[in-house]
């Protein structure tokens, strides 16, 4: 496959191997096979695959950029047109996914996130954006996936290291084409419009709300050995891609109240605050995909055809894959993205200032840049005991290691085999549709629907 570097895994540089990636990774995700809707290389109804879940469920997806626009940014209309189109389509459905090559936005997913509790609120189908840092978090969920199409090795993380990497570049004080500008900055600040300050002060208080989201989500991680989807969802992911696109329209509104300068410093700083909401997703995306293994092994277990061994290595995989995801975002939360925040808030609040002075814009530029330049390094494996791992975050540096007291076989069984225990009602959070062909084949009592209701 021809490829070029996008983010965390190569692009295919063209719609035909986006489409092969897209549906064999669907596929792998729902656990069974997408089909094609319409003939080759022809849309149908809006619809571009396919399939019937085996609980009954039917989903559909489409992915965008069959023409000259492939891998672009998506719009709030690209997302209309797909649903008006698929309204069409004979089947009922129960989740439309909307896939693109181009980036992810944050702004897009939550607007398909209101859509989806308007939709599903009236019994229409839940809507998805996946761009392709979404699905690229996704592949490295799913090592077939991943070794059909990257190889056993996987994706590096080459292209969020080259997205904070050209951050790290932008935050040199006083260089040409710098996040800070030392005295072009202070010189432009006689272009200031009226009372930058106020203006400033709203933007830094939408900074203020996501920074106290990636708090509570810090706390979240570190209050147990392994967080579930719906925690992270419901307290990380979702707020803070919320949050982040009230922010970016807030900067898109105000942008006349703000000076060239610092239009230009709030363009760069959101491409910093785009890639903490893609860190979000992709830890949940972990996380999810460990809940997706435990209910199909729950349900290999049950009915006249179940299986006589259900496929406990998958699950075991994949939740050594989810709590060492959950230990790299917890130092990433800890260590750089939190500090980041802070730093950000700083460089805004000296703009606005009037008369920001050189010394104290070079500071705060080193120390953004000393951060984006650490976080660039901090790239760890797979490590042997993940779950001990992650029940001594907190009093771990990020990059130290277990001590030959610590690296205990016995123990890290314990650990998971405590989080297997809570898997069983926890991986449920949400999925009525699962809940009810459960009960549905015994292995689960009527009480449990209340698993599905938010809140539970």
């Amino acid at each position: 496959m021809n490829q070029s570097v996008a983010s965390g895994y190569a692009r295919p540089s063209n719609w035909q191997d986006f489409e092969r990636v897209s549906t064999a990774l669907l596929s792998d995700v729902h656990g069974t096979r997408m089909r094609r809707w319409g003939s080759a290389g022809q849309r149908k109804d809006g619809v571009d695959a396919w399939a019937t879940l085996p609980d009954g469920r039917i989903i559909a997806a489409r992915l965008e950029g069959r023409t000259d626009h492939y891998a672009q940014p998506l719009a709030k209309a690209d997302i209309d047109t797909a649903l008006s189109e698929v309204a069409s389509f004979p089947h009922p459905l129960a989740e439309f996914i909307l896939l693109s090559a181009g980036p992810d936005d944050a702004g897009l997913q939550a607007y398909a996130a209101t859509l989806s509790a308007n939709r599903q609120a009236t019994g229409k189908s839940s809507v998805a954006v996946w761009g392709w840092q979404t699905i690229s978090s996704q592949i490295s969920a799913h090592p077939k996936v991943r070794d059909r199409f990257y190889g056993r090795e996987g994706g590096s993380s080459l292209g969020k290291k080259l997205t904070l990497l050209a951050a790290a570049l932008l935050v040199v004080a006083g260089g040409a084409g710098s996040l800070f500008l030392g005295k072009n900055a202070i010189d432009a600040s006689r272009a200031k419009p009226e009372n930058p300050a106020a203006n400033v002060g709203g933007i830094a208080a939408n900074l203020d709300e996501l920074n106290g989201t990636y708090r509570q989500c810090l706390a979240l991680l570190g209050k147990d050995v392994f967080t579930f989807s719906r925690e992270l969802i419901d307290t990380c992911r979702d707020p803070a891609a919320a949050q982040l696109a009230a922010l970016s329209k807030k900067v898109d509104k105000q942008r006349s109240g703000f000076d060239q300068q610092t239009q230009a410093e709030l363009s760069r700083l959101l491409v910093i605050f785009h890639e903490d909401v893609r860190e979000a997703a992709a830890v949940t995306a972990a996380a999810h995909a460990f809940d997706n293994d435990v209910v199909q092994a729950m349900k290999d277990r049950c009915g006249a055809g179940a299986k006589s061994q259900p496929d406990e290595a998958a699950v075991r995989r994949a939740g050594n894959q989810a709590v060492a995801a959950e230990v790299r975002y917890y130092y990433l939360l800890r260590d750089f993205i939190i500090p980041e925040m802070a730093v950000a808030k700083e460089i805004l609040q000296l703009h606005a200032s009037g008369k920001p002075a050189p010394e104290q814009m070079q500071a705060a530029a080193g120390r953004m840049e000393q951060l984006l330049t650490e976080r660039t390094k901090y790239t760890p494996g797979q490590p042997r005991w993940p779950f001990m791992l992650s029940s001594m975050k907190q009093t771990l540096a990020r990059d130290a290691a277990l001590g030959a007291e610590q690296r205990n076989d016995g123990a890290e069984e314990e650990y998971w085999r405590g989080v297997l225990a809570q898997a069983a009602t926890q991986s449920l959070r949400g999925r009525a549709k699962d809940i009810d062909a459960l009960i549905a084949c015994g292995a689960l009592k009527e009480d449990a629907r209340a698993l599905a209701r938010p809140g539970t």
